[in-house]
């Protein structure tokens, strides 16, 4: 018979962690997650089920998937989008904030999207604002609002894949017949290509998989190898060496956060970020506790198929892939003893063909295009197109200091912010899912009177919650025992978000067997 109950709190933090043995995950990170879909490291502590995307902007006049989307301040109302057409040349389209639709740009130089992938967009200004627009199969162009304009100077590469601003000039890589030169423009001008004008083209001894500008450097990606160029323009350009057996596996993975470029490698996430030696930097893994996912993405996935995108509200990256059905990956920063730290989830159930974000006046848009050709805003609602959210938390096995001893179980109560009206199913499973382990049946947490939280749920009028309490704590009554109990809360639904904070267990020690 059980005697002196104890409780045993637990914080939700950490993340998916699937780099631990059972037992060290259950001791050193109770918070931690052995699963984890859909929910993101909350700013506000504990683990949120993320917010649902709407088809904000249709569907792009034109076949097959979405090719590229660009969140672009000061270009006609800031969002643009490619999409093969379905005759004709036009590929550029902008989204007309007044009559609701998509409407397409003129292009010049009879542009084809035939064998194009990705059309990447980045947006520069040099005098006004523009757009660059690289797709590995025909010359680079940019668009201004008004008008799209091919690079075809003799100069510059007839297909790059890659560009980006840097110094005031256009730096353009990644054509399949020179891979390894880098091609810049003039200063100050993206269609001058002439040596004579200040332009030219640096051998960098790899094949160019990715350009990003970091801490005014740019840093130049091949699969095996990583170099930078440092200076203002061609009299002082100067091509470092970073490393010599490391680059990056997927061209569109890269992304900047929280003063980092990050980037898969072929063991996982590394960051280019600076340390305490002047001119150095640091490569190290950000992504052990999730590596065997990663290695399993890169193992059985088409990494060309790859979308990222930064939430910088959140200081959270997203990785998608073409089929809803493909987790990708979520990873977020967390203030945590020692300093600042990633945490990981996966995601489930979106379709993105590409993926952008940046803001127009001083909010943040998040969008992705999809393969049937609809582009989507995320952050947006509490379902996916209309589509049910499904999330899942699993807690580690908790066995409280002994793993040996029987523990009779009571109450688990679950400390919640919600953000209106949630049911969540809870499973109770123990003893690592031993199949010989009857455990309870599920039980639902139904949460009706919680407050809804403005900017944090939906605000329409209808259908919202603003009284009640906004933090409340569920308790569970259970009975059972074994010698370890794991958490599972699983949701596949249209309700509000919700952020599981944390837990309380209220258990006895039992005898050993």
């Amino acid at each position: 018979m059980a005697d002196d109950l104890q409780v045993q709190t637990v914080s939700c933090r950490g993340g998916l962690d699937t780099s631990r043995d059972v037992l060290a995950q259950g001791q050193e990170q109770p918070g931690s997650a052995v699963r984890l879909i859909n929910y993101e490291p909350s700013i506000n502590g504990g683990y949120r089920r993320i917010s649902g995307y709407a088809n904000s902007y249709g569907t792009v006049t034109g076949t097959g998937k979405v090719l590229g989307v660009c969140v672009a301040n000061g270009i006609n109302d800031g969002i643009l989008a490619c999409r093969a057409p379905s005759s004709g040349n036009n590929y550029l389209h902008y989204w007309d904030t007044v009559t609701q639709a998509w409407v397409a740009v003129t292009t010049s130089g009879s542009p084809t999207m035939s064998g194009v992938s990705r059309v990447r967009m980045i947006p520069y200004n040099f005098v006004g604002d523009k757009v660059l627009l690289i797709d590995g199969v025909n010359p680079a162009s940019f668009y201004d609002g008004t008008t799209y304009t091919q690079i075809t100077h003799a100069s510059a590469p007839s297909a790059p894949s890659v560009g980006v601003d840097y110094q005031n000039h256009i730096f353009l890589a990644g054509d399949s017949t020179t891979p390894y030169e880098l091609y810049f423009s003039a200063p100050f001008d993206d269609t001058d290509f002439a040596p004579a004008s200040g332009a030219g083209s640096i051998n960098v001894g790899f094949e160019v998989v990715q350009l990003k500008v970091f801490r005014n450097e740019l840093y130049i990606f091949g699969t095996n190898a990583i170099k930078k160029l440092v200076g203002t323009s061609v009299a002082d350009f100067q091509l470092q060496t970073i490393t010599s057996d490391l680059g990056c596996i997927a061209a569109d993975s890269v992304v900047e956060i929280a003063g980092d470029l990050l980037f898969l490698g072929p063991d996982g996430l590394r960051p280019v970020s600076g340390t305490d030696k002047i001119g150095d930097v640091n490569l190290e893994t950000v992504s052990k506790s999730v590596q065997s996912v990663l290695l399993d993405l890169i193992s059985n996935q088409d990494l060309t198929e790859i979308s990222s995108v930064v939430i910088r509200q959140k200081s959270q990256f997203r990785i998608f892939f073409e089929t809803a059905d493909t987790l990708g990956v979520i990873g977020g920063l967390r203030q945590a003893q020692g300093g600042i730290s990633f945490e990981f989830g996966q995601l489930l159930g979106i379709d993105a063909s590409c993926a952008s974000s940046g803001y127009i006046g001083k909010t943040e848009f998040v969008i992705h295009g999809d393969t049937s050709g609809k582009v989507h805003r995320q952050e947006s609602g509490t379902n996916f197109d209309g589509n049910n959210i499904f999330s899942l938390f699993q807690t580690p096995y908790y066995y409280f200091g002994d793993p040996e001893i029987r523990k009779l179980f009571y109450k688990v109560s679950t400390y919640l912010r919600s953000e209106g009206s949630n049911e969540i199913v809870l499973a109770i499973v123990y003893d690592y899912e031993d199949s010989e382990i009857l455990n309870p049946s599920n039980y639902t947490l139904t949460n009706e009177g919680a407050a809804a939280f403005y900017n944090e749920s939906l605000y329409n009028g209808s259908g919202v919650i603003f009284d009640g309490n906004p933090s409340p704590v569920i308790d569970t009554n259970f009975s059972g025992s074994g010698k370890s109990v794991s958490f599972r809360y699983v949701t596949n639904d249209t309700n509000a978000s919700h952020n599981i904070q944390g837990l309380a267990i209220l258990f006895g020690v039992g005898d050993r067997r």
